[in-house]
């Protein structure tokens, strides 16, 4: 029973406590009250309870009173927190609140995740080698052709893999953050400079023994599907443009243009249409040139 006179901690979003609170009461300042011990917490998400629900609907059960959403992350990339967002198996939920009320509650969401500077190199040796080790082994046959997973496929696939068991067990195969975003942008950077040391030099001789509609016809290619792609989604299926947009970067492998969507629109939001794209579209360029070129040859 709350009488006048009482003092009371409160927490909440300050624009609340203000419209609720501000008329009915006056602030003071009381240390001892406030010393209440705070738990900042990562939480992988594993429930099938959660999976697919929106974050308002969660947010009305009993046991997430005094719980805070900070941030949620979603295959490496942070996504923006609003009330019709849904979680999905795999997101880590950034929890902040009362330690017994966020320890309680990260039993009904999944497995903690404690930061870690170590990185599983057992698991990304061996991923690495076996992927590569399956690619170069695993072949099927297209008519007269036989065509081969490659080393970069099969690594792909063998990355996919590993995720996928993270899921399920988060101590898996660990790497951190700042491990990952220097991979990816060495990665990226080695990507820009092979491509370009390799076509450079043919690059003026092709020209001189095709002619500049060689130039012309590949632009033709390359923008045409973009734009067909571009137009379907949005006024055929209604997508969301910015999930379009990172979609399509995804088709042409493109991470520097799915990082521009990003910097342009100021959001993560692209990445949710990257990452589904991405390993089809890397599949699709390692095998079916080599599909086009039997063909063209018959």
């Amino acid at each position: 029973m709350i009488k006048a006179g009482d003092i009371v901690a409160v927490s909440g979003t300050r624009e609340v406590l203000v419209s609720v609170l501000g008329p009915r009461a006056e602030e003071i300042e009381d240390r001892e009250l406030l010393d209440v011990p705070v738990s900042v917490s990562d939480v992988l998400l594993t429930s099938p309870d959660l999976n697919g629900r929106c974050i308002a609907e969660v947010a009305k059960e009993d046991w997430t009173r005094s719980v805070y959403l900070r941030a949620i992350t979603r295959g490496g990339q942070d996504i923006p927190i609003a009330p019709g967002i849904t979680v999905e198996r795999g997101d880590i939920l950034r929890l902040v609140g009362p330690e017994a009320i966020v320890s309680s509650a990260a039993k009904r969401i999944g497995v903690v995740v404690a930061p870690t500077t170590a990185t599983d190199f057992l698991v990304l040796g061996l991923a690495i080698f076996l992927g590569g080790l399956v690619g170069v082994l695993v072949t099927f046959p297209i008519g007269d052709m036989r065509i081969s997973l490659s080393t970069s496929v099969g690594t792909l696939l063998a990355g996919l893999l590993v995720g996928h068991l993270r899921t399920r067990f988060p101590l898996f195969g660990r790497i951190p953050d700042a491990a990952v975003s220097l991979m990816t942008s060495l990665g990226l950077a080695a990507f820009v400079a092979m491509t370009g040391l390799h076509a450079g030099p043919v690059f003026a001789s092709a020209i001189a023994e095709a002619g500049i509609g060689l130039l012309f016809g590949g632009i033709i290619v390359t923008m045409v599907p973009m734009i067909v792609g571009l137009y379907f989604g949005r006024y055929v299926l209604g997508m969301n443009p910015i999930l379009l947009l990172g979609g399509l970067a995804g088709a042409q492998t493109m991470t520097a243009g799915m990082a521009a969507v990003q910097d342009r629109s100021g959001s993560t939001v692209a990445v949710l249409g990257y990452t589904p794209a991405v390993p089809i579209g890397h599949i699709l360029l390692t095998t079916w040139g080599t599909v086009i070129v039997g063909i063209v040859a018959g």
